[in-house]
């Protein structure tokens, strides 16, 4: 879904990291910029979304498939991820085992 981007009004130069209205709209011009937030606030007025706790793990699963053979152990990958040895083992044997029923 592509949308045309609305322009900032003539009055968005009064919004500053400061005096934006929610705590929610502080921290995302923290992590994103305040000129992404304005964007959002101007585009998406209204709109709901959240970003759910374990989004990332497909990337995190897919990194330590790609790694794994360079690594002599896998305590590096887990810190690298962000999660568990035992995790990192568990992907390991799923892929190790994956490969084998394909042959």
């Amino acid at each position: 879904m592509v949308r045309e981007l609305k322009p900032e009004p003539v009055w968005a130069k009064y919004i500053t990291e400061d005096n934006l209205p929610t705590a929610d709209l502080k921290l995302l011009s923290e992590i994103i910029g305040l000129e992404a937030t304005k964007k959002l606030m101007f585009n998406l007025p209204g709109f709901k979304f959240s970003i759910h706790a374990h989004c990332n793990q497909p990337y995190k699963k897919q990194y330590i498939i790609d790694n794994y053979l360079e690594y002599a152990g896998y305590n590096r990958l887990a810190k690298e991820c962000d999660t568990t040895t035992r995790y990192v083992y568990k992907v390991v044997k799923e892929h190790v085992e994956g490969k084998k029923d394909k042959k």
